[in-house]
């Protein structure tokens, strides 16, 4: 005896898609669809072709110039250097919560490359003596630079999150216009329906009950 239940659930699950998919872009043979209705159709289509091309083509585009980007930056950074910055004053103490990870701004003398001395505000831990060190990346000319130079690894990374950013961008931009071309296209189809339910509503309506 053949078992025909998990095929019959598999076509269950599958035809629903299918017939959606079919009805998406108008391969479902539906008599009832009007030329409106094949327009935005045809639309729909352009829309997910033009993703479908512009994406593969934008996507390494923007990641070329970002990598260009990043690539200036490393070479820029390569005159970095870290350095030892002396506190000048005691971090506050902090021993509850989540204070005992904070960090805190506080003054700091250190050695430029050329041999200047240099003064400013670093960030500190949680109760750092005055007197002890902290590491920080200073320019050629001695000043902070906030961050830690870029890196090669910084820069793919950098490149992949454009490209995929630029694909996310290209659906949403591509999803907008389907949702705006569907309200414009069920705005006007209302306006049809009005106008053949003005001519036609009437012969329904006017129905004449016999007399008793």
């Amino acid at each position: 005896m053949r078992r025909t239940g998990g095929r019959s659930l598999h076509r269950s699950i599958a035809h629903p898609l299918v017939r959606r998919v079919a009805g998406w872009i108008g391969a479902d043979g539906n008599p009832l669809r009007r030329r409106l209705d094949k327009f935005e159709i045809a639309a729909r289509l352009v829309l997910a072709a033009g993703f479908l091309v512009a994406a593969p083509l934008l996507a390494p585009v923007t990641g070329s110039m970002a990598h260009a980007d990043a690539m200036r930056e490393v070479r820029q950074d390569t005159s970095w250097r870290q350095v030892s910055a002396v506190l000048l004053r005691s971090a506050p103490q902090q021993y509850y919560g989540y204070g005992a990870m904070t960090t805190f701004w506080v003054p700091a003398r250190w050695t430029a490359p050329d041999g200047a001395v240099r003064t400013a505000e670093v960030q500190a831990r949680n109760g750092a003596a005055a007197g002890s060190t902290v590491q920080v990346w200073v320019n050629r000319a001695g000043r902070l630079t906030g961050r830690q130079p870029m890196t090669t690894g910084l820069v793919r990374v950098r490149t992949a999150l454009v490209e995929f950013l630029t694909v996310i961008a290209l659906g949403l931009l591509a999803a907008t216009l389907a949702v705006l071309l569907r309200i414009g296209m069920n705005r006007r189809r209302m306006r049809y329906w009005a106008v053949e339910w003005a001519c036609f509503g009437p012969r329904w309506t006017s129905k004449r009950w016999p007399r008793h």
